[in-house]
């Protein structure tokens, strides 16, 4: 099947174009479909609270011809996780918990097995000791589905650290530490909470998704991972593995890492609640998402946001904020920088729930989440710009790295180290 651009003369998608260097990217969409490098794709791009950037391109699946649209819905993988993180600081902004509080304090039935000393930072932070809590779930399809049972041996784990003392990457049970400290704290479903602190808010509804509702099924893209690209896992996994500073804890292996590509194209893991990995979100939610955080929770853009309407490319009076508390830095929380920076490691990949994005010479210049395959949001703080891309044909980051340099050398922007060069990145 040809999924490029000479399949079909309508392969990106006839949605206005917004900005010049939407026509430019555009154009490289192309290139880039031609060689091969894309079967679906979306780009969504705000610069100071305008939309710049809302382009689709190619189609569903390589099994899929129909058309991606700016509404259809991507598998997100870990970029899911700063929605989750948004959702716990929305919590503390409204006093609900603190960051430091101990998590047994919001939720009794965590406090067993030397879980007592566990923060809500050290979750956020990915350094609670749970790295490998729950690992191995995959392949019990029907247990990580049931988010009940979920939180339950979340509950009953014991940490394999002291918390606060190393960082490994809680790629699973990130989600479940975050959702249970989000229900308890709340008194409210997770969903609830989603819907309260982003979906309306945000007007983001019917593209932003943790676990989809029945009827959206036919908006959602199939996943699939380029072989070449597959090929190259064992040896990263490795090199990360060996490294002075690793990362990723010994669970996650190359079995987990593809095992993870088709349960997403699952119809009972689709709408299975996992906070970590289970976001099905249009890259436009996405971007939206960032460029409300980047304008320090301003959302951007006060006019109505649906599937059935194309994005508004204006800014006028703003007028609500999804962060209420003016004395909230809310830039240095999510960085673990200024008054917040006792509370991760120093000179780590994340701060608190958001992975930093720094220059090459290790300047922060921004907070996000990547995902597994390629999707990312990103907002770049001091230039009020925020991108997400999503997309089908899963990579270890190059095109996702060839994308964001062409959008940000293009408006003149600094562009985060993981992006400078064509380098591979799991999460």
């Amino acid at each position: 099947m040809n999924y490029g651009p000479a399949s079909s003369p309508n392969w990106v998608y006839d949605s206005p174009i917004l900005s010049d260097v939407e026509a430019k990217l555009r154009r490289f969409l192309v290139e880039l479909g031609t060689a091969g490098r894309i079967i679906g794709i979306q780009v969504c791009a705000y610069k100071d609270g305008k939309v710049i950037i809302d382009t689709a391109a190619g189609v569903l699946g390589k099994d899929d011809p129909r058309p991606v649209k700016n509404d259809s819905l991507f598998p997100v993988f870990s970029s899911t996780k700063g929605v989750t993180a948004g959702m716990v600081h929305w919590l503390a902004d409204r006093g609900k918990l603190k960051l430091d509080d101990y998590v047994a304090n919001i939720w009794p039935e965590f406090g067993n097995n030397r879980k007592d000393q566990i923060k809500v930072n050290h979750v956020l932070n990915h350094t609670s000791g749970l790295h490998n809590a729950l690992a191995g779930i995959t392949k019990d399809s029907t247990t990580i589905c049931d988010w009940d049972e979920c939180l339950k041996r979340i509950g009953m784990v014991a940490p394999e650290t002291e918390p606060g003392h190393q960082q490994l990457y809680h790629y699973l049970s990130y989600g479940w530490l975050c959702g249970g400290i989000i229900e308890h704290a709340s008194g409210k479903k997770f969903q609830d909470i989603l819907e309260d602190a982003f979906v309306r808010p945000l007007n983001v509804e019917g593209e932003l998704y943790i676990g989809i509702p029945p009827g959206v099924e036919s908006r959602v893209a199939t996943v699939t991972m380029d072989p070449s690209e597959l090929d190259m896992v064992p040896k990263f996994i490795t090199t990360v593995a060996s490294s002075p500073t690793p990362f990723l804890p010994s669970s996650f292996t190359f079995d987990e890492f593809s095992r993870s590509i088709p349960l997403a194209n699952e119809i009972n893991l689709r709408r299975a609640i996992i906070p970590a990995a289970s976001g099905y979100f249009s890259a436009r939610a996405l971007a939206r998402f960032y460029a409300a955080l980047v304008d320090g929770g301003v959302v951007p853009l006060p006019h109505p946001f649906t599937s059935t309407k194309t994005i508004d490319d204006t800014c006028d009076d703003v007028d609500f904020k999804i962060f209420t508390n003016t004395k909230l830095n809310i830039h240095d929380a999510f960085l673990g920088s200024g008054d917040y920076k006792d509370l991760i490691i120093p000179n780590g990949r994340f701060g608190l729930g958001f992975r930093k994005f720094n220059t090459d010479d290790g300047s922060v210049i921004g907070f996000g989440h990547t995902g597994l395959g390629g999707s990312v949001g990103y907002a770049d703080i001091n230039n009020r710009f925020a991108i997400s891309v999503t997309l089908n044909k899963l990579t270890l980051g190059a095109l996702t790295a060839d994308i964001v340099r062409f959008v940000c050398l293009e408006l003149d922007l600094p562009v985060p180290a993981d992006y400078a060069g064509s380098k591979a990145t799991i999460n």
